[in-house]
């Protein structure tokens, strides 16, 4: 989540970011495919929690860099609580990329396990919404594309550890990505299991959850293992965005996160904005580039 032509920092240097700068130690790496790998870090303290909201990322300021990587949490504040079985821990999904911080945490597994780092919270594109909404969240419309699912899988996440009076009644998750591999394989797809136990979870009703899979032919997707039922071979489409926002007369009760590639999620905010029924200011993006 970097561009070569500025840092990090710099781009987020009007987003809110908390005071308190936390010690973490790297204790967990799991690859999911051949460029992307999950991390966790846990807190040096036992007992303490690192609060944060579902969506916000953390500044990384790594042994040997001068400036600190942006790399969104894909966990949720309750795994972020220490209890009596499980200490506190913050999970993030590093793709490996020239930029010196995803260098460094793609660096060979024996190097960097057990390191200590520092980091810090911050971000603006969050779950509940830091703005006042014109009416209450019915339903909630998550569009990643790629590795910016990131954000939106704490969000999904974090709304399944609640009461379902305390989260939208429906959730619509849209999500485009790659596939490859022979045969394709969802638990390489960067969190299709987690979401496909959501959908699960949630036995049909209160959750949709449809999968669009590019560079993949239909004879790959016959052949594919754990694919959900809702697949779509291409693009997320103007026609599929439309769609997930429910009747018009119902709309001032939809809320849409989009994330991920610029010209992707450009396209997707203006074309939502434009819809009618629905509140330009119910239409949230996270613009990482």
């Amino acid at each position: 989540m970097s561009s070569q032509s500025t840092s990090h920092e710099e781009r987020t240097a009007a987003q809110r970011r908390e005071a308190g700068i936390e010690t973490v130690n790297l204790k967990h790496i799991e690859p999911v495919n051949d460029t992307i790998r999950l991390m966790r870090l846990y807190s040096t303290d036992k007992n303490h929690s690192i609060k944060f909201l579902p969506g916000q990322w953390l500044d990384v300021f790594l042994p040997g860099l001068d400036k600190a990587g942006g790399f969104t949490i894909t966990s949720t504040p309750r795994e972020a609580t220490p209890n009596e079985q499980d200490p506190a821990y913050l999970e993030l999904a590093i793709q490996k990329s020239k930029n010196p911080p995803a260098q460094w945490l793609w660096r060979p597994i024996s190097e960097i396990l057990e390191q200590s780092i520092t980091v810090r919270v911050g971000g603006d594109f969050t779950w509940p919404p830091s703005h006042k909404l014109p009416a209450p969240v019915k339903r909630l419309v998550l569009i990643a594309g790629g590795v910016g699912i990131n954000p939106l899988i704490s969000i999904a996440s974090h709304l399944m550890q609640q009461q379902p009076q305390d989260r939208p009644q429906e959730i619509v998750f849209l999500y485009g990505t790659k596939a490859s591999g022979s045969p394709i394989d969802a638990r390489h797809i960067l969190f299709l299991p987690r979401l496909e136990k959501m959908v699960e979870r949630m036995q049909g009703s209160g959750m949709q959850l449809r999968l669009f899979l590019t560079s993949v032919t239909k004879g790959q997707l016959s052949d594919a293992i754990g694919m959900p039922e809702n697949v779509t071979l291409g693009r997320i489409t103007d026609q599929d965005l439309d769609r997930s926002l429910g009747e018009i007369e119902s709309r001032k009760g939809t809320l849409c996160y989009v994330c991920g590639p610029q010209v992707m999620t450009d396209a997707f905010v203006d074309f939502l904005k434009s819809r009618p029924g629905l509140h330009p200011e119910n239409v949230l993006c996270e613009k990482w580039w």
